[in-house]
């Protein structure tokens, strides 16, 4: 939404040109001047695409894909769009004004009303992209807070295994771990659960002071929000390898470290803490990246002018 709004003119919602998708579907008709695009922006967590979605577009953005989830017909349709993350792009009085008009214009074509108004909500929530720059971080302090998954064991794993490496590094000041799980089952890392939970600003704070982050695949091995986060931050991205397609390869020692063997994470963590100026190249690099392939008007203008030269 935000990149659309940022490339055209004017916009509106209606269901009046568009088949009858399945509630949740992001598809887009961009007609002005000689532009006339049927557009699908998908950014699910997993890797399967929508067919009919797929039929009726002429470009198909996905945020998580492998090449085998494709129809090969459609092979060209579908774009990697990369790792994106919410944010607000509506004040709440906005919010409520236009969720409650997009509904009256909407509702035959919505089955879950819930849902519906759920995402005005959650986009609420978040905070504005222009929360999310680059700012000077803290030599000796390291900050993680994320998730334990019920089915993503590897994701678990690679993630204790960061945050035992802080633990143990005497030269940092390790804040963070795990957020308790909501239904008490922490898998066998209750050591590395942290007895607090951060609000949003609160992790962005902490996250920007950080000298070093850890990004790991996530659900369905995705491309976490947090990957999208530390691009647009600028961050020193400590990272395992990613499992769907990026929209440009993240190059290792130039926009990220990669992590070989979780076994010996903490090598990797003390090299890079041991460096400053390696740091300081990964920041600018990660930031330069966001901004040419997943800033969301670079997203929408690489979608729609697939042979422009970045």
């Amino acid at each position: 939404m935000k990149g659309l709004k940022e490339l055209f003119s004017s916009y509106e919602f209606n269901v009046d040109k568009f088949p009858k998708f399945r509630q949740g579907v992001f598809a887009v008709l961009i007609q002005e001047d000689e532009l006339d695009v049927k557009l699908i922006i998908d950014s699910a967590d997993s890797p399967c695409i929508d067919e009919d979605s797929l039929k009726w577009c002429d470009v198909y953005g996905k945020v998580n894909y492998i090449s085998s989830s494709i129809p090969e017909i459609y092979g060209q349709r579908v774009q990697p769009i990369g790792p994106s993350f919410g944010i607000k792009i509506w004040s709440y009085p906005n919010s409520i004004f236009i969720s409650i008009m997009n509904f009256i214009k909407c509702k035959e074509a919505i089955s879950n009303k819930r849902e519906f108004f759920a995402n005005y909500w959650r986009q609420n929530k978040r905070l504005p992209l222009e929360c999310y720059q680059s700012s000077p971080t803290a030599d000796d302090y390291v900050f993680f807070a994320g998730s334990i998954w019920k089915n993503e064991r590897m994701t678990n794993l690679a993630r204790s295994k960061f945050i035992e490496a802080c633990k143990k590094n005497n030269t940092i000041i390790f804040e963070g771990g795990f957020a308790p799980r909501n239904d008490g089952d922490n898998m066998a890392f209750d050591n590395l659960v942290v007895s607090k939970r951060y609000s949003l600003k609160d992790y962005l704070k902490n996250t920007k002071q950080s000298t070093i982050v850890f990004n790991t695949p996530a659900v369905l091995s995705c491309h976490g929000w947090k990957l999208g986060e530390f691009l647009a931050l600028g961050k020193a991205i400590v990272t395992t390898k990613h499992i769907n397609i990026l929209p440009a390869d993240l190059r290792n020692n130039v926009e990220v470290v990669y992590v070989d063997d979780i076994e010996l994470i903490e090598n990797d963590v003390k090299a890079i803490l041991q460096n400053r100026n390696r740091r300081v190249n990964l920041e600018q690099n990660a930031r330069t990246y966001f901004d040419t392939y997943l800033a969301p008007k670079s997203v929408i203008k690489k979608l729609l002018y697939p042979d422009i030269i970045l």
